[in-house]
């Protein structure tokens, strides 16, 4: 499987008439001007996706297909910490590699509650790149909010059905999106980011059960 500003510091340059002897003419001086005010530049890096996250786009649960995982399944998690400061949830797979599986991040505005404590608990679902949330409190629709991130780069598992629909894992990988499952054996597909290579991101609008999944 393939795998998701810089600032230039100029040095002034120094032209004298014993070098060139008053034969530059004036569109040689505009060029060396250029070189010195543009040439040097080096190109900004962004994480940017390429294209904008689309919309989300809610399906019936047996119209997607759920990326599953051959490594070892994490271990429920349960974590408690104060409303109103950041905090980072880290789970990962079980023994020998104890790779990260997904990482939940709750902004500093994740919670209305600010100096309440919070408790948040995380059950890997088994077999598959999914996961049920619950929390204490409500999570609000903040600037910050709550994220989930799933990391498969190393026990990546494309279903024989997503290479028949898709043609190929790459493709596949491309149209997978993460999902909040709705009541009626819904799947909402969430606008989804790629902050690294084989990474996986999205906003959660609150707690409940989360999956990457992509349409067939």
């Amino acid at each position: 499987m393939p795998r998701s500003p810089l600032t230039a510091h100029h040095s002034p340059i120094r032209v004298t008439r014993a070098i060139f002897r008053g034969s530059l003419r004036p569109a040689t001086w505009l060029g060396i001007l250029c070189l010195w005010a543009c040439g040097a530049r080096r190109p900004v890096v962004s994480s940017s996706p390429a294209e904008p996250p689309a919309a989300p786009r809610t399906l019936p649960l047996a119209r997607v297909i759920v990326l599953e995982t051959s490594g070892p399944p994490p271990s429920d998690t349960s974590v408690s910490f104060t409303a109103g400061t950041a905090h980072v949830i880290v789970l990962r797979h079980g023994p020998p590699e104890n790779i990260v599986f997904a990482q939940l991040s709750f902004g500093a505005d994740a919670f209305a509650d600010s100096g309440q404590t919070v408790r948040v608990e995380v059950h890997p679902r088994p077999g598959v790149y999914g996961l049920d949330l619950s929390t204490s409190l409500p999570i609000r629709a903040a600037p910050e909010g709550a994220r989930v991130l799933f990391d498969y780069a190393r026990y990546f598992s494309a279903p024989l059905r997503a290479r028949q629909v898709h043609g190929s894992d790459i493709a596949f990988e491309h149209a997978l999106a993460v999902g909040r499952l709705l009541p009626d054996n819904q799947i909402e597909l969430l606008p989804s980011t790629r902050p690294a290579p084989d990474n996986l991101s999205a906003r959660m609008p609150s707690a409940g059960s989360y999956l990457v999944a992509a349409p067939q």
